[in-house]
């Protein structure tokens, strides 16, 4: 049961952060979401901010075994990007809703947590799609770009995709459009 509330706690308080912001939300707000005591959601977390932590960590836990399915798979980096664009877009509403926090609101940490929060998403989110880039330009199968352009490049055309509440209808067919897209340009 107190592993169900944590699980719902976080939901509620990602859901409320991305609706109205990290500061227009107090936890007297996110304890009656849940059905819950203020004393409740301090048992689990000691402050705003480290809600906010965990739940910016619950999500790159996600990030990363999307990640690693998509970077461990032995096809070519058209298979890998397709993997990785369509578990994005496999991601749920609140899952989608964590991803927008750690892009808005990561500037409300604590400067250590903001640091080393910013250290795991390198590692486990950006650098290997840095380094699925990298082994395509070695292999000639990816043009010589800037590398870090590359990723953000990917990256960003996947960014509006992050700001719908639900999941792809077509996660399979969107992924491959917009792999096909990316790697091939538009020019006819």
């Amino acid at each position: 049961m107190t592993i169900d509330l944590r699980e719902r706690i976080l939901t509620e308080a990602a859901m409320r952060f991305v609706a109205s912001g990290y500061h227009a939300v107090s936890m007297r707000e996110i304890a009656e979401g849940v059905g819950a005591s203020k004393a409740s959601i301090y048992y689990h977390f000691t402050d705003k901010e480290s809600l906010l932590l965990a739940i910016m960590e619950h999500s790159l836990i996600e990030l990363q075994r999307i990640v690693s399915l998509a970077t461990q798979h032995l096809g070519s980096i058209d298979e890998q990007l397709n993997l990785l664009v369509a578990g994005l877009l496999d991601l749920d509403g609140v899952q989608r809703a964590a991803m927008r926090l750690a892009m808005v609101e990561l500037q409300h940490l604590r400067e250590a947590d903001r640091a080393t929060f910013g250290v795991r998403y390198e590692q486990h989110f950006i650098g290997p799609i840095r380094a699925l880039f990298s082994a395509g330009m070695a292999a000639g199968t990816v043009r010589q770009v800037d590398v870090m352009l590359t990723t953000w490049a990917f990256l960003g055309m996947l960014y509006p995709f992050s700001m719908t509440s639900s999941r792809s209808r077509d996660a399979r067919g969107q992924s491959q459009a917009l792999v096909a897209l990316f790697l091939g340009g538009i020019r006819a």
